[in-house]
Parts: C-alpha cells; sequence; structure tokens
C-alpha cells in the first residue's frame, strides 16, 4: 500500500472525446512554460527522473495506456510514484500514490503535497474549460509566498518592505517587493494586480510605509493601470522583472509618492 494516496475529479464536458493519456498530457504538457518549468524543479528536488521525449508525458514514462486509464511513473531513489488518470463516462479521475522507499522521502514530500494538491485539481478544471487562465499561477505563486518566501524575505535586513493597511482587520501587512526609487517616487510591478492582496489594500487605503535600505519611509501608493507594466519593468531591477514577467498574469504598475 502507499504512504499517500490523493484523488480528485472533474466532470468531463459535453462531447468530450479525449481518452486517457490525452487528459494526461491536457493537464501537464498544456500548462503555461513556467509553470512545467516549476513542476519540473520540484520533481527533480524529489529525486525523480524525468526525460523529456514524444512517448512521455512531461518526461514521465507511460507505463501502461488503455483509452479509459493511463498509469504514469517517474523512478526516483527516495520514493516510489504513479498519477493514474481513469476515465469513466461522464468524469475524470486523477490518482496520486507515492510510497516513501528513503530518509527523507516523507519529509521532501511533506514540502511538495500543498503545491500537488493545487496543482492537479486546478490543472483538471483548466483541462476541461472550467478555469480562467493565470489562475493556477496565481494560487501557486500566492501559496509559496505566504508560506515560505514572505516570512524569509521578510527577515532579511536589506530587503525592501511594502507595509500596507490590512482592509478587514486595519493591521498592518508587510509584503517583499522589489522596484526602483527615482526621486521621490518607488516604482513597482504587481504581478497579480487586484488579486494581490497588497493592492486590494491599497485601494481601500492608500497610505503606505516603505522600508528601504533599512529605513521606513512614509507614502501614498498609486495604481496605475494604463501605464505599461512590461515596459515599466525594463527599468527596474533585472532579477526580480524576469520572476514578476515569468509568473504575473496581471501585471499592474505602481507609484508610491514618498513624503
Amino acid at each position: 500500500m502507499p504512504d499517500f494516496t490523493s484523488t480528485v475529479d472533474i466532470a468531463r464536458p459535453a462531447g468530450d472525446r479525449r481518452d486517457a493519456l490525452a487528459w494526461a498530457r491536457a493537464v501537464w504538457e498544456d500548462a503555461p512554460p513556467p509553470l512545467r518549468t516549476f513542476l519540473r524543479a520540484g520533481w527533480l528536488a524529489l529525486g525523480l527522473t524525468t526525460r523529456l521525449a514524444p512517448d512521455r508525458v512531461l518526461g514521465w514514462t507511460v507505463a501502461s495506456a488503455a483509452p479509459d486509464r493511463v498509469v504514469l511513473e517517474a523512478p526516483s531513489p527516495l520514493l516510489t510514484t504513479r498519477n493514474i488518470v481513469h476515465l469513466d463516462s461522464d468524469r475524470v479521475h486523477w490518482t496520486t500514490e507515492v510510497g516513501y522507499d528513503r530518509f527523507p522521502a516523507r519529509q521532501l514530500w511533506a514540502l511538495a503535497a500543498p503545491i500537488h494538491e493545487l496543482v492537479i485539481p486546478a490543472r483538471l478544471r483548466q483541462a476541461a474549460g472550467a478555469a480562467r487562465p493565470g489562475d493556477l499561477q496565481h494560487q501557486i505563486v500566492t501559496t509559496f509566498q505566504r508560506k515560505l518566501g514572505n516570512p524569509v524575505l521578510s527577515r532579511l535586513p536589506g530587503q525592501t518592505l511594502l507595509e500596507t493597511t490590512g482592509r478587514s482587520s486595519g493591521l498592518p501587512r508587510r509584503t517583499p517587493i522589489g522596484g526602483r526609487r527615482v526621486g521621490r517616487e518607488f516604482w513597482l510591478v504587481s504581478e497579480f494586480g487586484e488579486r494581490s492582496q497588497y493592492v486590494r489594500n491599497i485601494q481601500a487605503d492608500p497610505r503606505i510605509r516603505l522600508r528601504l535600505h533599512g529605513r521606513w519611509l512614509r507614502g501614498t501608493a498609486l495604481l496605475l493601470p494604463d501605464d505599461d507594466a512590461r515596459a515599466r519593468l525594463k527599468a527596474l531591477p533585472r532579477l526580480n522583472s524576469a520572476a514578476v514577467q515569468a509568473f504575473g498574469t496581471d501585471l499592474l504598475t505602481i507609484r508610491i509618492d514618498l513624503d
């Protein structure tokens, strides 16, 4: 028996004629390029060997295939993994099985499981045409930021922080950001626009604080939807701009007028 098993399912669209292998390819291979890169990097961290080839599914070996059932496998010295796609007359079922073969498989999968439990249901919805493009990227990035990225970055002395006021709680909310100061202005681009929590806080109260080079400054944030955000990124720090452009889906320029 595997140590971890999860199954998610979704209704098949009316008239859908895809077999199980086509559904597997739609879930993984039709994902946006940044997400495919993210997935393969995660699999590598788990010790999984995935080699891209036409007879594989994003590097996973097709262990068995029938019109209504396909089994995908990827070898690893740490764990045994299988993804099984099964079709019945009106639903698509995706089952993931993981066996912990060696230390530290259990600990690694504990880190990967929350992302897995976001990716598979969301990609199934997108493959079925029941989700907006970019929803999954938003969920993955914000989950990573909330649980790991933001707590770590916020503790770095040189990290730029944006402090907004929570629109419901009224409490200060701090978000690590990247951008550039130009005179009495600070420019940044939000990767998810009005879906970002700090942007919603700014809409409710534009007065903010900004920690820049270890010093807290006060200012007023303005959302600039008519600004060319992609062009703006070219004038901002390169590394942060590359990440925003790679994972962002609703870019929005923000200017902070410093007091």
